[in-house]
C-alpha cells in the first residue's frame, strides 16, 4: 500500500514507511488510545464514517460531520483522532489503496462554541498526519454548509496544507453542487441523497472487529526518547 501511494516510487515509499511508524512519537496526541474500542463516544455520536457505496471513479466516502459535534461529550482531539482511524481502516481495501479516498466535511451548524475548542496545535498535527504519514491517496474534499465561522478555522489551516491538497478543496453552497462530483444515489437524505442518514454500522462494525490490529500497530516502530533514556 506505501508503493500504491507514491506511485511505486521506491525511495518515496520508504521515506513514507519511515513516516508511518515514526509518526506515533512525532504526534502522540493523535495515537493515544488509538483503538475503536476507546473511541465508543465518538462511534455512538455517528460523526465520522465511511459511506456504503463507492463513487463512480472507485473511491471510497468519507462523511465528516464536523458541525454535528458536541464539544460538551467529545473534545476535538478524540474527534480528530477517530478520523485518522476511519482513514487507516479504509486502507486496508487494496481497492482504496488504488482508488483513494474523497472526504466530505459537512459543516452545517458549525459555531463558535465549536471553533472555541479546537487547538490549532491539534490541527497541525491531524494535518501532518494525513498528509505526510499515512499511505493515503487523497483525491478530493469536499466542504458543504459551511459559514463564516467555518470560514476563520480555514484560515488557520491553510496555510498547513499542501498545494496538492488546496487543489482538491472544493467548497459547495448548496447540495446540487456536490451532485455534480458525488451522485445523489449514495448520498444521505440531508446531502440531498438517496439513502437515509442512519451512519453506517457495516463500517463501524468493520472497524471494531479490527481493534487488535490497530493496537498490533502500537507495537511497531519508533521509540521515543523516554523510552530510550529509560
Amino acid at each position: 500500500m506505501f508503493l500504491r501511494a507514491r506511485k511505486f516510487d521506491c525511495q518515496a515509499a520508504f521515506n513514507l514507511i519511515k513516516s508511518y511508524y515514526m509518526a506515533p512519537v512525532t504526534y502522540p496526541s493523535m495515537f493515544k488510545n488509538f483503538t475503536p474500542r476507546s473511541c465508543m463516544n465518538v462511534i455512538n455520536a455517528g460523526l465520522h464514517y465511511f459511506l456504503p457505496y463507492r463513487n463512480i471513479d472507485g473511491c471510497a466516502i468519507l462523511l465528516s460531520r464536523f458541525g454535528q459535534w458536541d464539544p460538551r461529550a467529545l473534545t476535538c482531539d478524540e474527534l480528530l483522532r477517530f478520523n485518522i482511524m476511519c482513514n487507516e481502516m479504509a486502507i486496508k481495501n487494496p481497492v482504496t489503496q488504488i482508488c483513494g479516498i474523497t472526504t466530505i466535511a459537512d459543516m452545517k451548524d458549525f459555531s463558535w462554541s465549536h471553533l472555541l475548542q479546537i487547538q490549532i496545535s491539534d490541527v497541525r498535527c491531524f494535518v501532518n498526519t494525513l498528509q505526510d504519514c499515512l499511505p493515503i491517496r487523497h483525491k478530493t474534499i469536499h466542504i458543504i454548509n459551511h459559514s463564516s465561522i467555518f470560514s476563520v478555522l480555514f484560515t488557520l489551516v491553510k496555510p498547513l496544507l499542501t498545494e496538492k491538497v488546496k487543489n482538491r478543496i472544493y467548497f459547495h453552497d448548496d447540495v446540487s453542487s456536490l451532485h455534480k462530483h458525488i451522485s445523489q444515489e449514495i448520498l444521505p437524505e440531508s446531502l440531498g441523497g438517496r439513502l437515509n442518514d442512519a451512519p453506517n454500522q457495516d463500517f463501524y462494525d468493520s472497524l471494531l472487529n479490527n481493534d487488535e490490529s490497530f493496537v498490533t500497530r502500537q507495537n511497531f516502530g519508533y521509540l521515543s526518547r523516554r523510552h530510550l533514556s529509560i
